[in-house]
């Protein structure tokens, strides 16, 4: 998930991006990190927050520098 990137590429902090959404900051770190899964209301609200359409926050990553493909 792309969430991490879009919501920096922003300017965003999490504890922003949690304050739009009704969550507390650690909740979406562990959705960055990939340690919580995702409703479908919950993708939607997110993307909402970052002013992205849903299927953004879905698409894979690109590879970061210095990291094996």
């Amino acid at each position: 998930m792309r969430i991490r990137d879009v919501r920096k590429s922003r300017g965003i902090t999490q504890a922003q991006l949690g304050s739009r959404i009704g969550l507390p900051q650690c909740e979406i770190s562990r959705i960055e990190r990939g340690r919580r899964t995702l409703s479908v209301p919950r993708l939607c609200s997110i993307a909402a927050a970052l002013e992205v359409h849903p299927a953004a926050l879905l698409e894979e990553p690109p590879p970061r520098p210095g990291r094996a493909a």
